[in-house]
Order: C-alpha cells, then sequence, then structure tokens
C-alpha cells in the first residue's frame, strides 16, 4: 500500500474515477425518463417471467425498469457489465442500432415492462419532441459506460478492485446486503478470486475499507496504488 493514500473523493483533480462516478450519479434525468416513461408505458406490457432478455436485431425491444435493478451481461463469456437501477429505460440504443451482444438477467422482486420496437419509433415519430428526452437518456448511459471503462482499461488488478469497490459503496443498501464484496468483483471482472481476496484482505488490515461477513459497509480512504 501507497503510505499516504488519497481519501475517496476527498481530493478533486487526483482521484479520476471517483470525482467522475460522483458527478454522474447525482445527475441521473430521473424526470426526462420518467416522462418517456409515462408515454411509453400505455403500449408496455409487464414482463412475469424471470428469464433472460436477450436483445435482438430482427424483433427490438424497449424494457421500462420500474422497479428494482436489473444485470446486463455481456453475451460472449456471460461477464455481468453493468447494474443498472430503477428507473430506467433500457434497450434504445440497441433499437437504433442494433447490436445483439448484451441481455438482461432480471434481479429479484424487480418491475419491468416491455414494448415492441416498433411501437416505440412510431410514438417517437407521432412526438418528435420525444427525441430529446432520448438523447438525453443515451447521453446518460454513455457516460456511464465510459465510466464504467475508465477503470477496467489497464492491467492493473488493483485498478479494477478499487473501482468496483466505489461502485458498490454508491449502490443501494439492498445491492450491498444482497452482494458479498467478492461475489460484487468478480462478476463484474475477469480477475482471479485469489487475487481479489487478497486485495481486500489487505485493504480492510489497513483500515481501508470495513466489512462485515464479507458485505462491504464503509469505505474510507482508498489508496490509489497497491
Amino acid at each position: 500500500m501507497t503510505d499516504k493514500p488519497h481519501a475517496a473523493g476527498s481530493a478533486p483533480g487526483n482521484d479520476h474515477f471517483n470525482d467522475a462516478l460522483q458527478k454522474i450519479i447525482p445527475h441521473k434525468p430521473s424526470d426526462i425518463i420518467a416522462r418517456l416513461m409515462a408515454e411509453l408505458k400505455p403500449e408496455a406490457v409487464e414482463v412475469t417471467a424471470r428469464r433472460s432478455r436477450q436483445f435482438s436485431g430482427k424483433n427490438p425491444q424497449v424494457f421500462l425498469l420500474l422497479k428494482g435493478a436489473v444485470n446486463l451481461h455481456r453475451q460472449s463469456d456471460d461477464l455481468l457489465m453493468t447494474t443498472i437501477y430503477a428507473p430506467h429505460i433500457i434497450g434504445l440504443a440497441e433499437l437504433l442500432h442494433p447490436v445483439g451482444q448484451t441481455y438482461l438477467h432480471l434481479e429479484k422482486d424487480c418491475e419491468i415492462h416491455v414494448v415492441a420496437g416498433s411501437k416505440v419509433l412510431q410514438k417517437l415519430d407521432q412526438h418528435p419532441m420525444l427525441w430529446a428526452d432520448v438523447s438525453h437518456i443515451l447521453a446518460y448511459q454513455l457516460h456511464f459506460a465510459s465510466l464504467r471503462d475508465l477503470h477496467l482499461l489497464n492491467n492493473h488488478a488493483y485498478d479494477a478492485i478499487r473501482g468496483k469497490l466505489l461502485e458498490l459503496i454508491n449502490a443501494p443498501e439492498s445491492t450491498r446486503l444482497d452482494y458479498s464484496a467478492l461475489r460484487y468483483i468478480q462478476e463484474r471482472t475477469t480477475l482471479a478470486r485469489s487475487t481479489i481476496l487478497k486485495c481486500l484482505s489487505d485493504l480492510k488490515a489497513g483500515g481501508y475499507i470495513a466489512m462485515e461477513k464479507g458485505h462491504l459497509t464503509q469505505v474510507f480512504n482508498l489508496p490509489q496504488r497497491y
């Protein structure tokens, strides 16, 4: 560990990942999401089966997440790319530019509705002003995707672990109760279990994090170097 770690979020300009995280999280366009969701919900059907939902270019769908959370996985290796929390609208990018390389896994107790892509496009054509709402939501999702990649695009395991710990401590309490820190990191990275455990043990011993029965309870002064 470094002798003088930086406090998470306490030194603007030094901790680029945490600074970006704190700028993005408070600015989720919830009002815009709610407005567009209200326009689309009359055309939606509630999802009752808890099977995974794969994006398809042939029959695109848009998902309205009203309650709870869903996990976005990479299809090629099932890597958990990100957890999406309600309220949110998912699938707009796939609707406009289908790729079909990801799928959604529905978490317990989530409430989610689905709208056929053709109906979404029809609604947007009927009300062109709604395209501005779509743009705001896509911009927010782009920023979040860039933030996710910020701590993964290098060869340092600690950067990935540090980034995921900061994500986890900023997640809803229900997520921190459902996921052990090990599981949260392991599902979202390609790091070995032993590497993650060693790092978590060192961080806990150094007083940088607090954990209870494997669950992250507090983050204090996470060092930027390991």
